[in-house]
């Protein structure tokens, strides 16, 4: 499928990867994990997650995409698969890792191999 058959998505820049996570993982009470995408793009790593707002308006099923930019040094991919969030009275704790822990919250992390075709490519100025 072409990029011209999708369309795109709505691109909306959050301003950490917490911000991001903490989105994923809103869906948790829920029962749902909403993983978080990992690709590359002009050198950058890009961590995203798809989210689809039903009856908005008139545009049914509107994808959003939420995104951030790993400005620093990107943890090594076949190392971090999972982020993990946990929120007590300390405060909040993001951490990437390998595995899960108990008590914690933790997202998986998808490795792509290139951007979706959805997502435009001036996200990275």
């Amino acid at each position: 499928m072409s990029e011209q058959d999708l369309g795109k998505a709505i691109v909306i820049r959050v301003s950490s990867l917490g911000d991001l996570v903490r989105l994923a993982s809103s869906t948790a009470q829920m029962m749902l994990i909403m993983p978080i995408y990992r690709f590359k793009l002009k050198g950058k790593i890009i961590y995203a997650i798809q989210t689809i707002y039903k009856d908005y308006y008139k545009l049914y099923g509107l994808p959003i995409i939420y995104y951030y930019i790993e400005d620093g040094e990107a943890v090594e991919d076949s190392k971090a698969k999972y982020i993990l969030i946990k929120v007590d009275e300390t405060g909040e704790k993001i951490e990437t890792t390998d595995k899960i822990r108990p008590g914690w919250i933790g997202i998986p992390i998808i490795n792509l191999t290139e951007k979706p075709p959805f997502i435009p490519d001036d996200i990275i100025q």
